[in-house]
């Protein structure tokens, strides 16, 4: 049996944070995986550099477990030495360290990246961050040197080579352009959310089919290198247009009924938006049936001539499911709903061909309800998942089966999907 655990080496840390990690208790039987155990919590923690055990036997034949640990220097100041433009408290913050956290190299190396590229952020895109103290065992304290460069703003922003879309509609996509009366809101140089917008411009133009489009900028600043006129240079390429229109896979609907409720048709340029509302009404139309799970994938498949291509829907059908049990979950501090009003909002009943379009609207009239709180940043709004039996176990579930076996389908629950 364990008669004592003593703990030795320790100068900073409380015995009751270290024995907080440990297991090994007086009175408990002796175990050697478990102090082991003990000995990685304690490593882990970062508290200590080295944590050693050894055991002593007593008297009357019981064990004394001593851990021998050796701690980690704790950080016990944090200094900035050149800024100017930017305070101590808001560097410290982004260091993410704190007075009293454990001293180890690669906190305070990431701490010194994170304030760097916090510069560079804030329209210091030459700033450099050096470590002057807090690398080394001997520190005991972090000290950053800070190399400020001149702050640096954007004056304009302008586009060559656009025809599919005019300056001021290019420019409502991306993040880089002129503060608000230029020098005092925003506006600062980010050479990373400059190349984000090269990003986001080059993805704009391949989802109206420009698939080549090529997309660089230009940066030219003034004398005092303080104001940038940026330049975004578009080559637009080929659009292309599709030259045919299909879809495989399916066999509860004819390929003509689904081609003719598409938006895109053969002869039209490719434009992403639709391709993605007619994989939704595909979607739809299964959903309508009962098939809620149907897989609907589109591929875009390019031609040897030159700006053309043929636009595919893959459909995996899977089979068609009915309304098993309603569950409903009220989550909050003091809920007083009774389950028949979220019921009652319900338009699908046990037994029912789950409707996907059936279930939207359901959800609709519970948020319209004014029963549950709907602003996402004061709780969950109301949700209806529906959840899909085992299908391993699909022969044992009583809950829920295909529409086309005997008993009935997929169980559906009302709120809070997340707890199942």
């Amino acid at each position: 049996m364990v008669d004592e655990v003593k703990i030795l080496g320790n100068q900073t840390t409380p015995l009751t944070k270290i024995h907080s990690y440990i297991k090994t208790r007086r009175g408990r039987e002796f175990d050697p995986e478990m102090v082991q155990a003990d000995v990685r919590r304690l490593t882990q923690s970062s508290l200590f550099r080295d944590v050693r055990t050894s055991t002593q036997t007593t008297p009357k034949g019981g064990v004394i477990v001593v851990f021998t640990v050796i701690e980690r220097p704790v950080i016990g100041e944090i200094l900035f030495v050149g800024n100017k433009g930017i305070s101590d408290k808001t560097l410290e913050k982004q260091s993410d360290l704190k007075r009293g956290d454990s001293l180890n190299q690669y906190s305070v190396e990431e701490g010194r990246r994170k304030i760097e590229e916090f510069y560079h952020t804030k329209g210091h895109p030459k700033t450099t961050v050096s470590i002057l103290e807090g690398n080394q065992p001997q520190d005991r304290r972090v000290v950053y040197l800070i190399d400020e460069d001149q702050l640096q703003r954007i004056e304009k922003v302008t586009f060559i080579g656009n025809s599919i879309a005019s300056d001021d509609r290019l420019k409502t996509m991306i993040e880089s352009k002129p503060g608000f009366l230029w020098y005092f809101f925003k506006g600062k140089v980010d050479r990373k959310k400059i190349d984000e917008d090269i990003e986001k411009l080059t993805a704009y133009y391949r989802s109206l089919g420009y698939f080549r489009a090529r997309i660089s900028r230009e940066m030219q600043f003034d004398e005092t290198n303080s104001w940038l006129t940026l330049t975004f240079v578009i080559d637009e390429g080929p659009r292309y247009a599709i030259r045919s229109v299909s879809v495989i896979g399916n066999e509860k609907f004819p390929t003509e009924s689904l081609v003719e409720k598409l938006e895109l048709k053969s002869g039209e340029y490719f434009n992403q938006a639709r391709m993605n509302r007619d994989v939704t009404s595909i979607r739809d139309t299964y959903g309508s049936e009962g098939y809620i799970f149907a897989d609907i994938q589109a591929d875009p498949r390019f031609l040897e001539e030159p700006g053309e291509l043929d636009l595919i829907y893959r459909v995996k059908e899977g089979e068609p499911w009915r309304v098993g049990t309603i569950n409903v979950k009220i989550a909050g501090d003091y809920p007083h709903t009774r389950h028949s009003a979220v019921l009652n909002r319900i338009s699908l009943r046990p037994g029912d061909l789950i409707d996907i379009r059936e279930v939207r609207r359901s959800e609709q009239r519970l948020k319209a309800s004014q029963l549950f709180e709907i602003d996402p940043s004061k709780g969950s709004p109301p949700q209806l998942a529906v959840i899909p039996p085992d299908l391993k176990n699909l022969e044992e579930s009583p809950i829920s089966r295909p529409a086309s076996r005997p008993r009935k389908g997929s169980a559906m629950r009302g709120q809070d999907p997340e707890q199942r």
